[in-house]
This record gives C-alpha cells, sequence and structure tokens, in this order.
C-alpha cells in the first residue's frame, strides 16, 4: 500500500468519530423512551467525558483497528 493510500485511509477513519452526543437507546428520554444523550463518540458508541479521553480512544482503539484491517487487506491483495 503506497503512503498516500495509507494517509487517505487514516484520515478518512479519524474523521469518522468525533467528540459529540449519542443515544444509549432509541427513541430519548425526552419522547417517552429509555434512551439517553451521552458524551462520547457517536460512531463507536463509546462513552467518553473529557478531549483526552477521546484523542486516548483515537490512538488506543481506532488507529490499531484500522491498522490490522489495512494490513489484512494488504496480505489478502499480494497474495492474489
Amino acid at each position: 500500500m503506497r503512503k498516500s493510500e495509507l494517509l487517505r485511509a487514516l484520515q478518512a477513519e479519524i474523521r469518522r468519530h468525533s467528540f459529540d452526543t449519542f443515544l444509549t437507546e432509541q427513541p430519548s428520554m425526552a419522547n417517552g423512551g429509555p434512551g439517553v444523550v451521552v458524551p462520547g463518540c457517536p460512531a463507536c458508541h463509546r462513552r467518553i467525558q473529557t478531549m483526552a479521553q477521546f484523542m486516548d480512544h483515537l490512538a488506543d482503539d481506532v488507529l490499531p483497528q484500522l491498522l490490522d484491517k489495512l494490513a489484512k487487506n494488504s496480505e489478502s491483495t499480494s497474495t492474489d
């Protein structure tokens, strides 16, 4: 995999994640349901309280999984 392709894949995955809020279940409590709005990463539904925890989430959870996925894709295309 070329560096430019790797960079684009990493950038796209990082941009998919955000430090925002999400509902634990649908519909929200305000609409009569069991869902509670919590801070965190909506893409992963992971509760996060601080920006430092969000940065750790990207570094410790998101990037290693993406690199493993890209490595497996690279291995499968190189053996074909």
